[in-house]
């Protein structure tokens, strides 16, 4: 994710790093180009007054291409807000079942020894389940950071599984029911973990939906299609009222709707790694910061901060 930091504005206007501009700079570079080829071809030849068109047409269309990429933005700024509220809840989430773990889970007093390694081993795959959710929803390999919390028998065993964030909530789940056979969980306090486990599974749901449901992908193609065809032939339509300006009228417009249509497909998945995406290393890391520290870890990590204004 960009971080934004407090530019003053006359500098924001010429930011390269963290725009659209890196991704859409060849597409415009390209159309301005060809739209002073007919500018020079008018000027010199005067064709355009018997192959042009007006403007009205582009006026009307461009009217009703903008209704299309603010409608389509909102959808997927809608799919990056869910998204961001989901891992919100994950965040609160895990530090709610973490503290149940600690306080509810077995005697206060004349706790038996294996108590504490017990809660601790919980906590752990609480931190495991939110890297291992991470990975699933980038589609990359988590074991190697799982190896940091889980033993390497759990480690083995999870490779059964395509699934891993599910697996390893079973595997909690097993652990409260085992605190629950020793009769360390109370039949009051045993629905309370019951709920946080519950929870965590409809967070993934939710962002499993958002990945595996994205946008029509005839609507988007539609979308790309309009803003090529206009920035074509928008020239054409502009080329006998704005004359010698023309391609600086095109640079314009097509920075605008480019830059719009490729917003669009940038945050469309929130869960992505690209730098407009959701921090999804830096939330894994604070809930493990806040997770070690309940269970007072030796070692805790330190916050990731943004590098050149990205955050992982």
């Amino acid at each position: 994710m960009i971080v934004k930091d407090r530019v003053p504005w006359l500098k924001m206007l010429f930011t390269f790093h963290g725009s659209t501009l890196p991704f859409i700079w060849p597409r415009i570079l390209g159309i301005t180009l060809f739209s002073a080829l007919i500018t020079w071809i008018e000027l010199r030849y005067g064709i355009e007054q018997k192959y042009s068109l007006t403007d009205r047409p582009f006026t009307l269309i461009g009217l009703a291409l903008g209704i299309f990429l603010g409608f389509r933005n909102n959808a997927a700024y809608d799919r990056f807000w869910e998204g961001r509220k989901l891992w919100g809840q994950l965040i609160n989430t895990s530090r709610s079942f973490a503290r149940q773990v600690l306080t509810l889970i077995g005697p206060q007093a004349d706790s038996p020894p294996e108590l504490r390694p017990f809660q601790e081993n919980l906590v752990r795959h609480t931190i495991a389940y939110v890297y291992a959710l991470r990975h699933h929803l980038r589609d990359t390999d988590p074991f190697d950071e799982l190896r940091a919390f889980l033993p390497e028998s759990d480690i083995q065993n999870l490779r059964r599984y395509k699934n891993v964030p599910v697996a390893i909530l079973q595997d909690m789940g097993d652990g409260v029911r085992a605190a629950w056979d020793q009769g360390w969980v109370s039949e009051f306090h045993l629905p309370i973990l019951e709920k946080s486990l519950t929870m965590f599974t409809d967070i993934q749901g939710g962002c499993e939906r958002i990945k595996n449901t994205p946008i029509p992908y005839a609507y988007t193609v539609l979308i790309h299609r309009l803003v090529a065809f206009y920035c074509f032939f928008l020239p054409f339509g502009i080329v006998q009222s704005v004359g010698t300006l023309t391609p600086v009228v095109v640079l314009l417009i097509s920075h605008a709707f480019f830059g719009l249509d490729e917003i669009g497909d940038e945050i469309e998945d929130p869960f992505d790694t690209d730098p407009q995406s959701l921090p999804l290393v830096a939330m894994c890391r604070t809930i493990e910061i806040n997770l070690l520290q309940s269970i007072d870890a030796p070692e805790i990590p330190d916050v990731i901060k943004p590098v050149q204004r990205i955050l992982p």
